[in-house]
């Protein structure tokens, strides 16, 4: 990632406005690493200002698709922590923006998610849902709501 992805310019300006970056030495930080159950490099931890984990990515990634995941990645920290109106936002962006990445569905999937723990109405989680099937048919996620179908 350090010759192909990092050097991007969308990737440094994204990163940089959005997270503090934190290269870590493999054989010189050994207890971070166990900390975190780094196994497999790259490894990219979406931490709080706590040290709290809540996305990991793990393997090499292109630019192309880095930047839809670490937005995914804040969606998701954001629905965790119970900000449903950040989390919609940044899982409608990964969808409108980069609707053909591997973060897509899923984002669709948690959206429908965040929309239902904000409102607890049924409709929403639903429709979000409805998007996956129509959209995202061979996707995992596809198959995760096809019960309710």
């Amino acid at each position: 990632m350090d010759t192909v992805t990092y050097p991007n310019t969308a990737v440094i300006d994204y990163i940089n406005k959005n997270f503090i970056p934190i290269q870590v030495n493999i054989k010189t930080s050994v207890d971070l690493l166990t900390k975190y159950r780094v196994f497999w490099t790259p490894a990219i931890l979406i931490l709080d200002s706590r040290g709290t984990e809540y996305y990991r990515i793990e393997g090499f990634l292109p630019s192309d698709e880095f930047i839809p995941q670490l937005k995914f990645g804040l969606g998701r920290m954001a629905l965790e922590k119970g900000d449903y109106k950040k989390a919609s936002s940044e899982l409608k962006v990964v969808i409108d923006t980069y609707p053909k990445s591997d973060a897509a569905p899923a984002a669709q999937y948690w959206l429908g998610v965040s929309d239902y723990k904000a409102t607890h109405n049924t409709d929403a989680l639903l429709s979000a849902w409805r998007e996956i099937m129509k959209d995202y048919p061979n996707s995992i996620w596809a198959h995760k709501v096809s019960f309710a179908f």
